[in-house]
């Protein structure tokens, strides 16, 4: 067994890479976290551009109301990887070719910075293999797993144009959860949001979303 692996709670890596449960589209995951929340959405200060500068979670409002104020829009995703194509380089063996992305190999504390977290020193590709389960849309789990995805996004090629959405802003942003309780709070912006409505605002960087 590898010894990269710092949690006793995590799997061993087999030598190929389990199937994901099957799961709802995108779209409907999407619309359905977003139905649920009232503060998930972008901009309405001004019309922006599918696949525009990605907007910080501060700036996001409902879907009605972003709609509203742009509807030629079709997408506001701004990443090009997803925490799927993530996962999948995280099953990669750690030597031989292919072989996992060395990125994947530093701990959570070390990309994020330490909280109270009991995956702190848990490797990058342990969380996002979540023992064969895939990628979670809720719980502390799902956050985690979105956060490393986008920020690896961010260091990595895979965010042309990160505006506001930098590797300290993302690390901010798992601090105020973990400081939060598991709950990412801005009171100035009216945000309260628990762990499915912060992973919505992250999907929205690096998925289509469908109006």
């Amino acid at each position: 067994m590898n010894d990269e692996r710092s949690s006793p709670e995590a799997s061993t890596a087999s030598d190929s890479m389990p199937q994901q449960p099957l799961a709802a589209s995108r779209r409907n995951f999407l619309r359905a976290g977003a139905a649920a929340s009232p503060v998930l959405l972008t901009f309405v200060s001004r019309p922006v551009a599918a696949g525009s500068t990605c907007v910080v979670a501060s700036s996001f409002v409902s879907v009605a109301a972003f709609h509203s104020h742009n509807p030629a829009v079709t997408s506001v995703q701004c990443m090009t990887r997803t925490c799927e194509a993530w996962y999948s380089d995280a099953w990669l063996p750690a030597t031989g070719n292919p072989s996992r992305p060395t990125c994947l190999n530093g701990t959570v504390s070390a990309l994020l910075g330490a909280t109270s977290s009991s995956y702190n020193s848990w490797a990058l590709w342990s969380v996002l293999q979540n023992g064969g389960a895939g990628i979670s849309t809720s719980g502390e789990i799902g956050v985690l797993q979105h956060l490393i995805s986008a920020t690896l996004n961010v260091q990595q090629p895979y965010t042309p144009l990160p505006g506001g959405v930098s590797t300290s802003y993302l690390q901010s942003v798992w601090q105020n959860f973990k400081n939060n309780g598991n709950r990412y709070v801005l009171s100035s912006s009216g945000i309260n949001w628990d762990s499915t409505q912060l992973i919505g605002w992250l999907r929205m960087l690096m998925y289509p979303y469908q109006f």
